[in-house]
This record gives C-alpha cells, structure tokens and sequence, in this order.
C-alpha cells in the first residue's frame, strides 16, 4: 500500500468514513512508519487511545463501587433477615447461688419475692424504735 493510500485513509478517519477494520489498519500503520507526515494522525488516534482506557478505567471503577454497594446491601437486608427470624421465644433465666434456674415461674416468683423484701412495708425493724430502746 502506498502512501497515497494511507493519506487518503487518515482523511476518511478524519471525516468519520472509516470502517473499524480500516482504523485497526491505520493504526498498525501509524504504529509502524516515523514518517513526519503521519505526526498529526499518530497523535490524534493515542489521544483517542488515551481517552478511550480513561473512560474504561472509570466504567470499570464505577462497576466496582456498584457491586461493593450492592453487596453491602445484601448483607445489611440478610444480617437483618436472620436477626429477625432467628429471634428465641421470651426465657426467664435467673442465676442464684452459682445455679441457672429456666422454670419461668419460679424465677418471676423469686424476682418478686425479692422486689417485695427491697420495696416492700416491712422493712426490717424501724431505726427510731431501737434507738429508743437503747437510749432508755
């Protein structure tokens, strides 16, 4: 091929008349000729090289902050199906005395028990009434 031809092929590239197979053809040319006629060209086609990768890099990267989101969701809406699903039936476990008591109703029984004694009317001995005994 001459460089009539390539000249001629650079201009259809210019005017957007070239088929893919062309522009693959003149870039393995520009890729290998150091004709200075060629310059504007080689330089053209690396830009749009250059461009093209860039615009890849971040379709590549938006892809993967895509997937990592998806994924994230996926995660939360699956930590929160099992936290949801997995949940155990109300127990009553009460530990006293180094033993774990589960009956439901004896320790409900003992909690209140206990409420009873700490809250309760009869709190012990009233402390005006022993000082009055020990005082007398």
């Amino acid at each position: 091929m001459t460089q009539d031809y390539w000249k001629e092929l650079v201009e259809r590239y210019f005017e957007a008349d070239t088929t893919p197979e062309e522009e693959l053809a003149l870039r393995e040319f520009l890729a290998r000729t150091d004709d200075p006629a060629f310059d504007e060209a080689r330089a053209v086609l690396c830009y749009a090289a250059a461009q093209r990768s860039r615009r890849a890099a971040r379709a590549s990267a938006r892809t993967l902050a895509g997937v990592l989101a998806a994924a994230a969701s996926l995660a939360l809406v699956a930590i929160l199906g099992h936290s949801l699903t997995t949940r155990p039936a109300d127990t009553c476990i009460m530990y006293a005395y180094g033993e774990k008591n589960t009956d439901t109703e004896t320790v409900i029984n003992d909690v209140n028990q206990t409420l009873a004694d700490l809250f309760g009317d009869n709190q012990g001995p009233d402390v005006t009434a022993q000082l009055t005994e020990l005082f007398n």
